[in-house]
């Protein structure tokens, strides 16, 4: 009879519902093409109130590392996987099929766990998987690449790409907004005995850039583009600064893990400013995979600390895990946990990472290894010299070798890549692609970039 209590205890423990009281909240929310100088707490011309608040109440993440386009990064962040295993390197269009089915996802874990899962906004990890086939019981916003902000349709205005749980919806209204009225909505309506997943990935600041008329004209002595693009991340602040009132209004400030991140860096083109970080978005020097990221948790994680740790996209998974107290999945994650080197505030040890898209970067510490796709290697310490201004593989070679080595070794189960290298934008000037500025040109080993040349204040 005991053990058939105990049983029956086990089962009922294992797989009966969470308690919202007893497990915190997570928000995750992801913005598109954001620049590390896009943002006040980076550069004081910028306006991101907001943001600069939730900076001086958590932590910032000052080493966050994502990849070169948004595909790759939305895959690592749902799968804690480095998305080349899933043959994604590229910013996917609407025929790719990117995420496999069955994808064991962030979400479906803590779905089984007894969480609300919704994805609100940008989804852009292919056809072959839905939202709601990844663990995402709610879906709003769009699935491919860009839309524009208020007719909602895709890239060349062609077709509507604006749904809500798998059914094509036709809305008015600014898609900044509309994600930000989403979210209030669905933190009003949850089911107070759960606790819950949110991921809000707006497609703000990505091009084709619109923002209300109000702050395009705020911003027009920046002149035509930057100012547009300022534009734009205003308003993507003041909806995020909305989704982070309503969970105070809800009281869910104390109970809910909240995470902020780009999921590449800025186009300076587009108008966006990586400063003082080398390249752009398409690229994996610094400016291209080293993003503005926060997290927030009162009385979990410490507030106004600027936090060294390096992470990964793919640590996002296995971190949130065992923050909240769920088990990760059983199957190995190119991630690892690095909540207590976030909780504690301090910089920890860790294993290095790679970020692997048809040019690799290893992260080890302050060192920065980086792989061309010819294979030319490049080394840089980022603590000496964070804007990649000088090579140092003539001057370390042992460095050079040791980190050479571990590359090799952490390469050594991914597939090969057969995906072309014809559809992602280029970053700038110096990027590590055939050609240097862009991924798609031919041409020598790229050569350092020129150093900075902005005043500006980081």
């Amino acid at each position: 009879m005991l053990r058939f209590l105990l049983l029956l205890w086990f089962v009922g423990g294992a797989l009966g519902p969470v308690n919202a009281a007893e497990h915190p909240n997570i928000l995750v929310i992801v913005v598109d093409d954001l620049g590390w100088a896009s943002v006040g707490y980076h550069n004081q011309t910028v306006l991101t109130p907001n943001l600069d608040k939730m900076a001086r109440e958590g932590t910032q993440l000052d080493r966050f590392y994502v990849y070169p386009v948004c595909s790759p990064t939305r895959a690592a962040l749902l799968t804690g996987q480095m998305p080349r295993r899933y043959n994604i390197l590229t910013a996917l269009n609407g025929m790719d099929p990117g995420l496999p089915a069955g994808a064991t996802t962030i979400a479906t874990t803590l779905k089984a766990a007894g969480y609300q899962t919704s994805l609100i906004g940008k989804w852009h990890v292919g056809k072959a998987n839905t939202p709601q086939g990844s663990g995402f019981e709610h879906f709003y916003g769009f699935l491919n690449a860009e839309v524009d902000y208020y007719t909602h349709t895709n890239k060349g205005g062609m077709k509507l790409d604006w749904q809500r749980d798998g059914k094509t919806v036709r809305e008015e209204g600014y898609s900044t907004y509309l994600f930000a009225d989403e979210a209030v909505k669905q933190l009003k309506a949850r089911d107070r005995a759960k606790p819950f997943y949110l991921q809000v990935t707006f497609n703000a600041p990505h091009v084709p850039l619109s923002a209300p008329a109000e702050l395009i004209e705020k911003h027009k002595a920046k002149g035509t583009q930057a100012g547009l693009y300022a534009a734009v991340v205003e308003a993507m602040d003041l909806g995020i600064g909305r989704i982070l009132d309503a969970l105070d209004a809800e009281k869910l400030r104390q109970n809910t893990l909240v995470i902020f991140f780009s999921d590449n860096g800025a186009s300076p083109r587009d108008g966006g400013d990586n400063t003082p970080l080398r390249a752009g978005k398409g690229t994996v020097y610094e400016g291209g995979i080293h993003t503005p990221a926060l997290i927030r948790w009162p009385g979990k994680i410490p507030a106004g600390v600027v936090s060294t740790q390096p992470l990964g996209v793919q640590d996002i998974f296995p971190t949130v895990c065992a923050a909240v107290g769920v088990a990760a999945p059983k199957e190995p994650l190119d991630g690892s946990s690095q909540w207590v080197a976030l909780q504690q505030g301090k910089r920890l040890e860790r294993k290095p990472f790679l970020i692997a898209s048809f040019d690799t970067a290893l992260i080890d510490g302050d060192w920065k290894l980086l792989e061309a796709a010819d294979g030319q290697r490049s080394l840089y310490n980022l603590k000496a010299d964070l804007s990649e201004r000088t090579d140092l593989a003539t001057q370390q070679p042992d460095q050079l070798t040791r980190l050479g080595r571990l590359m090799d070794a952490l390469k050594q189960s991914l597939p090969p890549i057969t995906v072309k290298r014809d559809n992602v934008m280029g970053g700038g000037k110096g990027g590590p692609g055939p050609g240097g500025g862009g991924p798609g040109g031919k041409g020598p080993r790229p050569r350092p970039a020129p150093a900075p040349t902005s005043d500006k204040t980081l």
